[in-house]
């Protein structure tokens, strides 16, 4: 594998993902090789603007990627598995920070937290609620680290008390942090056992009196409702009002549905048919569902949530069927 004492000066912006690379090899190979390719792709775009003996890092670690890549079993849902390694550690770091446990271990991650979400870029445009994680992520990282370096106790984390609202970090703060802290300034990587240190964070007891508001966004809007096809809409609460989102990834399947409740007023989701395994595809919107109702919850929006959830689990139950035109009798 490419070393990290060679990385050249001109591909700096990828060392974090190299780091964080080398320090999860054996805590999860996958979301390592992950973080390496995203290295990759991000040195392939700078090198227009590298000299030309830099290339040869990049030839480097490109045969690094390749044979980590032979070595790693086939997985499908590449994607789930990346998004929730780096949503477990950024809740971690979340509520250590909201249980007054912030020390330099925190700081770590939730640094490492937003360099995992930032390399799902790579499968396509990161949603809303995962830019701003990645964007509280490192300003809470910046914000613990300088209060480490200053001896004193980091200020709260938002949503505990009213605070005016702080901009994303920029790269020259980042820079500005002492290279242990594991700034892109750093000259070495630090011994990888030190590195992770941050995956032994433990989860802190939820605090029921102050509702996480890390987003700074108000509840997340109602994803396009589940197509017909899926259900029919049987057992389908009534969709929250609310602007419709950006278009989806999986806009193909998400179409208009009536909205249908019990008289009992209870939510019936059908069984499934049998044999039926839902494909990616449903299985990437459940995933993007969950983690929608996640956020719902956040805020008390129940209604919200219910009708996400519902969604989700039609998602995986229910086959696609071809829409079949009326034909009049």
């Amino acid at each position: 594998l490419s070393r990290m004492s060679d990385l050249p000066p001109s591909l700096k912006p990828v060392k974090p993902y190299l780091d964080r690379a080398a320090e999860l090899k054996e805590k999860d190979p996958i979301v390592s090789y992950h973080c390496r390719l995203y290295a990759l792709q991000e040195a392939m775009h700078l090198r227009a603007s590298i000299p030309k003996a830099d290339m040869g890092f990049v030839l480097s670690l490109m045969d690094s990627v390749e044979q980590e890549k032979a070595r790693l079993p086939e997985l499908e849902d590449a994607q789930i598995h990346v998004e929730n390694f780096g949503q477990e550690l950024f809740i971690r770091a979340d509520d250590a920070d909201r249980a007054g446990r912030s020390d330099l271990r925190t700081g770590k991650a939730f640094l490492a937290a937003a360099n995992v979400l930032e390399t799902c870029k790579q499968f396509g445009e990161l949603p809303a609620d995962l830019a701003e994680k990645v964007k509280y992520a490192k300003f809470r990282f910046v914000e613990i680290a300088k209060a480490t370096k200053e001896g004193r106790p980091p200020q709260p984390p938002r949503g505990t008390e009213p605070q005016p609202h702080q901009p994303e970090p920029s790269a020259a703060a980042l820079e500005a942090l002492p290279p242990t802290y594991g700034s892109p300034a750093a000259p070495a990587m630090p011994p990888v056992a030190e590195a992770a240190s941050y995956m032994s964070l433990p989860p802190a007891e939820p605090n029921h009196d102050a509702l996480p508001a890390y987003m700074g966004l108000p509840p997340a809007a109602p994803a396009q409702p589940v197509p017909a096809q899926w259900g029919g809409g049987a057992g389908l609460p009534p969709p929250p009002t609310g602007p419709p989102p950006q278009a989806a990834a999986y806009a193909p399947y998400m179409q208009a549905v009536p909205a249908v409740r019990q008289q009992s007023n209870s939510i019936v989701i059908p069984a499934p048919p049998a044999g039926f395994k839902a494909a990616r595809a449903q299985i990437m919107e459940a995933n993007r569902l969950c983690q929608s109702t996640m956020n719902a919850l956040q805020f008390q929006d129940c209604e919200t949530a219910v009708h996400q959830l519902t969604q989700a689990l039609l998602l995986l139950t229910q086959p696609p069927v071809s829409n079949v035109p009326n034909v009049p009798e």
